[in-house]
């Protein structure tokens, strides 16, 4: 009797294991921590594996905190890997000013023709201080038009800055379901003091129930070239 019991809490056990390994499947979400000691105060808040609607690419996105308290500047490297470790394809992705205690996102785009087979990604960080930080003279505001978000951002300064960075991710049900990354600016790269622009985004989302969403401001004063 006691071995029959042991041998259906054994096979609970197991499924059980598998439920829960079928639904982080599901997901699509992966967790590789940064380890590199310049990013010991880069907070991983967390990680999304998501197509991009069209069968072309996949993005690997990270939302991540800056505790460095300081303002920073930040590059990322992200690399998909096959089953072996061998590298089938890389990208990059950087950040001209991420204000200290400022959520941000990074992300690496991998055409899916190159990257078949892949089983896992992982990525690292390199960051250095910046006094180029415009942060605090943007403000964003986002509207759910029911198809898509409309992104709004005005500059509250009397001086010209870079376009605003914004990065989006929608989410369904807790999973990541689209991603989307647009710059707002007046011409070109440049977002001029009082302005105010719009841009919509999540346009190949489809359905989702929220989204999480960062946005970067630097000046002209310093263009940083990773």
């Amino acid at each position: 009797m006691r071995k029959k019991i042991a041998s259906i809490a054994v096979s609970m056990g197991i499924s059980l294991i598998l439920i829960l390994l079928n639904c982080i499947l599901e997901i699509g979400q992966l967790t590789v921590y940064a380890a590199e000691p310049s990013v010991q105060n880069i907070s991983i808040n967390s990680e999304y594996v998501i197509p991009d609607g069209y069968d072309w690419c996949t993005y690997y996105v990270v939302v991540a905190t800056n505790n460095t308290g300081k303002d920073i500047t930040i590059n990322a490297e992200f690399a998909a890997l096959d089953k072996s470790g061998k590298i089938l394809g890389k990208s990059q992705d950087y950040s001209d000013a991420v204000k200290k205690d400022q959520q941000f996102i990074l992300y690496g785009q991998f055409k899916n023709a190159d990257i078949a087979g892949a089983k896992d990604f992982k990525y690292n960080f390199s960051i250095a201080e910046t006094d180029n930080c415009t942060y605090n003279s943007v403000n964003i505001d986002a509207v759910n038009n029911g198809e898509c978000l409309q992104v709004s951002a005005t500059n509250y300064s009397e001086h010209d800055i870079q376009g605003v960075g914004v990065r989006t991710v929608f989410l369904k049900n807790g999973k990541a379901v689209g991603f989307d990354t647009v710059n707002i600016a007046d011409v070109g790269y440049t977002f001029h003091g009082g302005s105010t622009n719009s841009q919509m985004v999540g346009h190949n989302t489809g359905s989702y129930d929220n989204y999480i969403l960062t946005y970067t401001s630097a000046g002209n004063d310093v263009m940083m070239d990773f």
